[in-house]
């Protein structure tokens, strides 16, 4: 199994966010965890070195896991602009399950959806639904 695990802490007060990238083979999805405090570059280098291991294995199903985030609401702030997943090197046949966790409203991801249509295999997921995320992503061919 291929894996990069990655503490980034900065010096400012109260940031502290930890990540890690990992191949499942089993299932040929690259698992993204994040926790702690979200910014946009790191959101930006997780997600390159996530698609750079995708490519490495022949891969094009992530599953971000934001369940272990402070907060909740800057989630839909990350990977939910096509722009922004483009950016960060996905390509829109590229299959993408997002997992959020308690404090952000389902009609918040609902708007994103919306934006993101042309995004065909861009899916949402409560925490307690993370099976069901896996599930869905094993299911695309």
């Amino acid at each position: 199994m291929d894996s990069i695990y990655i503490v980034s802490i900065e010096e400012k007060e109260d940031f502290i966010m930890e990540y890690t990238v990992d191949y499942l083979p089993d299932k040929n999805i690259v698992e993204i965890k994040v926790r702690g405090r979200l910014s946009f570059q790191a959101a930006e280098k997780y997600s390159k070195e996530a698609v750079k291991l995708a490519h490495k294995n022949d891969c094009s199903k992530f599953l971000f896991n934001y369940s272990g985030t402070l907060s909740q609401k800057s989630i839909t702030n990350f990977h939910t602009s096509g722009d922004d997943l483009q950016q960060f090197g996905f390509k829109n046949t590229d299959s993408i399950a997002i997992v959020f966790g308690k404090g952000i409203r389902k009609s918040n991801i609902l708007e994103q959806e919306n934006k993101n249509s042309n995004w065909s295999k861009i899916e949402y997921f409560e925490v307690n639904k993370l099976q069901d995320a896996f599930n869905w992503l094993s299911e695309i061919k």
